[in-house]
């Protein structure tokens, strides 16, 4: 789920439906849902800009699938204490 959300918020900030993070409501809402969107921030115009996008759209991705797996991780923990206590 996470990554899915990553990656179409990567591809609405790329296609400019959505500016960088802190720039309108819009963008507030992409980065509620994909916090590694703030390193939209950081992307300006260089010299490698294809390597820059790479890097910062496995970055954006990789980050929200592991922020996501973690919270669902949790998630599944409190579950199995609460499931736990309930049969003892």
């Amino acid at each position: 789920m996470g990554v899915a959300i990553a990656i179409g918020v990567y591809v609405a900030w790329s296609r400019g439906i959505l500016p960088p993070a802190f720039h309108g409501a819009a963008a507030a809402a992409a980065l509620f849902f994909c916090p590694p969107y703030i390193l939209t921030i950081a992307v300006g115009p260089m010299a490698d800009a294809q390597l820059m996008a790479a890097v910062t759209v496995f970055s954006i991705v990789s980050g929200n699938g592991f922020l996501y797996a973690g919270v669902a991780a949790g998630g599944y923990y409190v579950t199995k204490l609460i499931m736990k206590r309930k049969h003892a």
